[in-house]
């Protein structure tokens, strides 16, 4: 009776097991298909993560399935991972074997689709853009630097769908972003170029953490903790505020509307661009820009690597209305777009880390820059009654900005006048013409005031007047004219027969930083741009701007819209220049 009872237990217990044991393998195998719960977070990040029997044709597994090596050629290293990676669970590989004779390295990420529904013979050469070509499928490649003998790399996805990644326990951030965290996702590796031999580590001397070893709990913290530091506003490693310490900055954000290898941190004040991206960041701010404000950003990081620099502009676009793919690489293909958009590229290419730039909005619509403070000089002129959203495109050298706020329109003191060319060549004119005087005073003279020296006049016409305002000189010139920082000058309407100034050159003052002779040398001289083959000879009324030959100015104002190239600014009037 007792042997009949301990035989009978037996059997019970064993009966309960294996149909644990079953049940543990048929939840295995349907995560496995795809077909559990769609639920990454529920996913097993404890059990093993090996390489999945389906890959490239020129791939050879390991007896325990954790290292793959490309034995042949360059491509066709295509591998998944044996089970699909559950959110932020951390997926560790390290470089076994790397070779120096092709270019490009390993490319990676996620897929959604089962790798048990390819056939390994059909599968492409690439993952990208073989693969990432197809829905679902999301890979990048890394950069060369990184795929070095014996380094790890670590990178996973977070619930929104970022991939973030690290090398050798530091971590580089945002490797890219758009996966769909609604299904299950397997690792795809893509053994490529100089890549030769990868593994999955379980227990990486880098990491305190057992890779897929360990319940998601740890990994979890993990990632949040990563995030958490990520999003800090300022950070031990942040330059001071220098050369604008004094000056009472309103708080200002960062438009959550930025380009796609940008990111902000939590409070929306520092903008990075992804590592191993040089372009498409573009940071918005929060709001239009007033008529008196000036904003500062802090450089907070470089790199040197690239060439180029950051770039600002001005847009009466809401940053709300657009999207992430409406964002060129090239913000010059940003003034295509029907809205008003006015850019300028590379404002500072020698950038130094806690370099602070300035941009200030005048009241008569000219932005002028400044760098520490120093040389200011204007950038451009906008229509100051249109709402103005500013941005940056964080390109080339610089990576990463702050935006350390703005000034209350009206408290911002005076900035000294730009010297730029365009503030030197500003016209005043004077229209419509005057009709013709008497003949009479055909012969007259002209005598300047306080000076007693009569030059002869031309004989007037129904004419346009100019006045080319110049700064005031640092030094004497010994001729008493050369106190007057504006001459007249009388020009005949008609293009073919231009009117020979009546004040001699010598009237013209000049400075240590510019004259006549700078401003109308042969180096200034420069072809239209627009038919490229003429000569500039014409301003445009006015913004100020010499751009275009006379021909192609009309047509621009009567055909194309009559928009400044440059400077985006209506076109009132195209006026003709001639040179003595």
């Amino acid at each position: 009776m007792g042997i009949f009872s301990f035989e009978s237990m037996f059997s019970d217990t064993l009966t309960i097991t294996k149909k644990k044991i079953f049940q543990e393998e048929s939840t295995h195998h349907s995560i496995a298909q795809g077909t559990g719960s769609s639920d990454l977070s529920s996913l097993r990040s404890d059990w093993p993560l090996h390489f999945h029997k389906v890959h490239g044709e020129n791939v050879r597994l390991s007896a325990d399935k954790t290292r793959a090596t490309r034995v042949e050629s360059f491509c066709k290293g295509i591998c998944f991972s044996n089970r699909p990676i559950a959110v932020n669970e951390k997926v560790y590989i390290n470089f076994a074997e790397v070779s120096t004779s092709w270019s490009g390295v390993l490319r990676f990420g996620f897929t959604g689709t089962n790798p048990d529904t390819y056939n390994p013979a059909e599968l492409p050469r690439y993952a990208c853009p073989d693969l990432t070509n197809k829905p679902g499928t999301f890979a990048k490649a890394l950069s060369e630097r990184f795929a070095k003998t014996n380094t790890v790399m670590c990178f996973f996805v977070t619930r929104s769908g970022d991939v973030m990644f690290s090398v050798n326990g530091e971590d580089k951030g945002l490797f890219f972003n758009g996966v769909n965290t609604n299904g299950p996702l397997w690792a795809l590796l893509d053994i490529y170029g100089n890549t030769m031999s990868v593994e999955f580590l379980h227990r990486p001397e880098a990491a305190p953490v057992l890779n897929n070893m360990v319940g998601t709990s740890s990994t979890v913290e993990s990632a949040e903790l990563f995030q958490s530091i990520q999003s800090l506003s300022i950070d031990d490693s942040s330059p001071a505020i220098r050369y604008h310490a004094n000056v009472d900055l309103v708080p200002m954000t960062f438009h959550n509307m930025c380009g796609k290898n940008l990111y902000l941190n939590r409070d929306m004040t520092i903008a990075t661009r992804t590592v191993d991206e040089y372009c498409n960041a573009y940071a918005f701010t929060s709001r239009p820009l007033h008529c008196g404000e000036k904003i500062v950003i802090q450089i907070l990081n470089i790199e040197q690597l690239y060439v180029g620099g950051i770039a600002f502009g001005l847009t009466v676009c809401d940053p709300a209305t657009l999207t992430g793919d409406d964002l060129p690489d090239d913000s010059d293909w940003l003034l295509d777009r029907k809205e008003y958009w006015v850019v300028n590229k590379d404002i500072c290419r020698k950038p130094d880390v806690g370099d602070e730039l300035s941009f200030y909005l005048t009241s008569e619509g000219e932005v002028r820059y400044s760098r520490n403070n120093h040389k200011v000089a204007t950038l451009m002129h906008v229509d100051r009654n249109l709402p103005l959203w500013a941005f940056f495109d964080v390109y080339g050298n610089v990576q990463k900005i702050r935006l350390l706020g703005s000034t209350v329109p009206g408290a911002q003191s005076r900035l000294p006048r730009s010297r730029s060319a365009s503030s030197y060549s500003s016209l005043t004119v004077a229209l419509p013409p005057r009709p013709p005087p008497p003949a009479s005073l055909a012969q007259s003279t002209a005598t300047l005031p306080s000076s007693g020296i009569s030059y002869p006049m031309l004989p007037l016409q129904p004419q346009v007047l100019r006045s080319l305002s110049v700064p005031a000189a640092t030094s004497q010139s010994a001729s008493p004219i050369n106190n007057y920082q504006s001459q007249l000058s009388v020009v005949s309407p008609s293009p073919s027969q231009p009117l020979t100034p009546s004040l001699p050159s010598s009237s013209i003052p000049s400075t240590p930083d510019t004259s006549m002779d700078t401003l109308f040398s042969d180096d200034s001289i420069q072809e239209c741009s627009v038919c490229c083959e003429r000569q500039v000879n014409c301003v445009l009324y006015t913004c100020g701007h010499m751009c275009m030959c006379y021909d192609c100015a009309i047509v621009v104002k009567r055909e194309k819209g009559g928009l400044c190239p440059i400077c985006r600014q209506t076109i009132k009037d195209v006026i003709k220049t001639y040179r003595s």
